[in-house]
């Protein structure tokens, strides 16, 4: 394109003709694809053609970067591969003033070149470069052509290539729109696809496998990985990668704090910086490979799912692709950890369902599936309401919840069969089985008297062959304990004395004897007249016949005591002294019985 100073009207007329036909040609290309890879190469070959240069090559600004983009075939295999910086050369200065500029003659002398040995850039003797600028006037790009001595480019080529530049900015803009709605369409198929996976999964351990599976190739990442939060050290702890051997965290800071600062970040309230949160984890890793997006369910912060991408900067877009992700993990999890409960809750009644018929190998199978070991030495726990709970006492489902909450922490590694009325636990004792035994009998009875039910607690044992015993006997406890701590309180099996002899008895079973009649007039006397004979021979039965320690054990005085006796000889016509005081006993407490049953007290 580079004509003489005179010319003709002619000449002028078809160089005119040329050029239109030249600007025709690109208008042409940049509309017939929305591949931009192929109209950059077609440009490069119509601007090659039409100015006769040795070389064009396109480039593209990627932050304080230009990188080639497109080039001519000679040259084309340098494509992506050489960059430098935008400070640098003529290239870098045309992007920095987005003016067009050229150099007549003698390149490489211009204090403005930088030398790109791999593109032969000693041969060339005039250089024009034209900046790619976007509707909103940034520079998208810079075209360059080069041509060797004895040529040297003039005004013309580079109005020529101002243009072309204006027509290459369009198709670059709507070439970058359809990819982007391309990859954003890519990125929801998915990411609709990773929720389908999500969606079918029940097992945690699966769920982390296709969470970080997916989310690695939705956004592309070298590595991705999924931390739970650890509600009692408040740290971090990796439950699953993708791929396994991906570098774990240099740093442990609090769990709960950074969970919180991502979530102030994806609110937009993070005081941290863009990258603040994913530093305090990976401070030795390049902050723009990493993206961090919380894991919580409700106000429960169950952790983060987090990627890893060498090379490559995250975007606001991955930020919130990876968001996505993290929201129906959460829910996933959240799902899987009540399927996994139901399924635990399950194998635990039917566990207990086992050993209460005696089923012993049916039992151990179902204690092999729920991780409990029947072969440490253990107790049963029976747990009720209380029969003078009061009316202020929650409803037996909330009671239940909060009576397993606080037994949890007493014996955290016991299990529970909670039923419509009533609860049966299972806890292992740890060695120095009478010391932890007792402990948690007196835990058991502050519990117990604080929610206002009644826990009957076995004696210990090991294996499942005594277990359908060892659960009555807490039953039986419990069963007894209703009378003797009507408000609420502990009973241990071994510690029922008689009772554990007749609380399996029918009132009408038992001899009708001059004991059951005497225990009769006390208990009618005391309904008439308000009085406590009943319940003053039983403690005096208890302590062996010590006026000293019945007086002690209720709160009276001796003389009192000495009283009452008098009174319980008058109304009985027993002479106690002289009476079978264990006969008389098992009938007290046989008629205590009856009276629980009969709901009298």
């Amino acid at each position: 394109m580079t004509l003489p100073s005179t010319i003709s009207g002619a000449d002028a007329l078809e160089r005119a003709r040329r050029e239109n036909e030249t600007l025709y040609a690109v208008i042409k290309t940049v509309s017939s694809s929305l591949d931009l890879d192929r109209v950059l190469r077609g440009i490069v070959d119509i601007a090659t053609d039409a100015t006769g240069c040795h070389a064009c090559f396109i480039y593209f600004v990627a932050g304080e970067t230009l990188i080639l983009r497109a080039a001519s075939a000679r040259y084309s295999r340098f494509v992506g591969k050489v960059s430098f910086g935008i400070d640098e050369g003529l290239t870098g200065w045309v992007a920095r003033t987005k003016k067009p500029e050229f150099i007549r003659d003698n390149a490489l002398s211009d204090p403005r070149m930088r030398y790109v040995p791999e593109l032969e850039e000693e041969r060339f003797q005039s250089m024009v470069a034209v900046p790619i600028l976007a509707k909103a006037g940034d520079v998208i790009g810079v075209v360059v052509l080069h041509t060797e001595a004895p040529r040297e480019f003039d005004d013309d080529v580079l109005n020529f290539l101002v243009h072309t530049a204006s027509l290459v900015a369009g198709a670059i803009e709507n070439a970058q729109l359809y990819e982007e709605t391309r990859r954003r369409v890519d990125a929801l198929t998915t990411l609709t696809q990773l929720s389908q996976a999500l969606a079918a999964v029940t097992l945690r351990e699966d769920l982390y496998d296709a969470v970080t599976r997916g989310a690695r190739d939705l956004l592309g990442a070298d590595a991705c990985q999924i931390y739970r939060l650890d509600a009692e050290t408040d740290e971090l702890v990796l439950a699953g990668s993708d791929p396994a051997d991906a570098p774990a965290p240099s740093a442990r800071p609090g769990g709960t704090a950074l969970v919180l600062e991502l979530m102030r970040r994806a609110n937009g309230r993070g005081r941290g910086g863009r990258r603040g949160a994913e530093r305090a984890l990976w401070p030795d890793l390049d902050e723009n490979s990493l993206l961090a997006a919380p894991l919580v369910a409700g106000d429960e912060h169950l952790g983060i799912l987090c990627c890893l991408r060498a090379g490559r900067e995250y975007g606001d877009e991955d930020a919130e692709l990876l968001g996505a992700v993290a929201n129906q993990t959460a829910v996933g999890l959240k799902k899987a950890e009540v399927i996994e409960r139901l399924t635990a809750e399950n194998i635990v009644k039917d566990m207990f369902d086992a050993l209460a018929a005696g089923s012993v190998a049916t039992a151990e199978a179902k204690a092999r599936e729920a991780r409990c070991d029947l072969s440490r030495p253990h107790l049963f726990l029976h747990v009720e309401r209380a029969p003078e709970a009061g009316a202020d006492t929650p409803l037996w489902p909330e009671l239940a919840g909060r009576v397993e909450a606080r037994l949890r922490r007493a014996c955290p590694r016991a299990f529970f069969d909670s039923r419509h009325d009533r609860m049966r636990v299972l806890a292992p004792v740890p060695t120095g089985q009478a010391v932890a035994a007792e402990r948690l009998r007196r835990e058991c009875e502050e519990l117990a008297r604080e929610e206002r039910v009644v826990i009957g607690l076995s004696d210990l044992d090991r294996g499942g062959g005594n277990a359908r015993r060892r659960m009555r006997e807490a039953a039986d406890a419990a069963r007894i304990g209703r009378s003797l701590v009507a408000a609420g309180g502990a009973v241990s099996y071994d510690g029922l004395g008689a009772y554990k002899y007749l609380v399996h008895l029918e009132l009408d079973q038992a001899p009708h004897d001059r004991y059951r009649e005497a225990v009769e007039k006390l208990i009618e006397y005391d309904r008439r007249r308000g009085s406590r004979l009943f319940d003053t021979l039983e403690q005096f039965l208890t302590d062996r016949c010590s006026v000293t320690a019945s007086a002690r054990a209720l709160y009276i005085h001796a003389n009192t005591v000495r009283q009452r006796l008098d009174r319980i000889e008058h109304v009985s016509g027993l002479h106690l002294p002289e009476e079978d005081l264990l006969s008389l006993e098992l009938a007290l407490k046989l008629a205590r019985l009856h009276r629980l049953r009969a709901g009298r007290g």
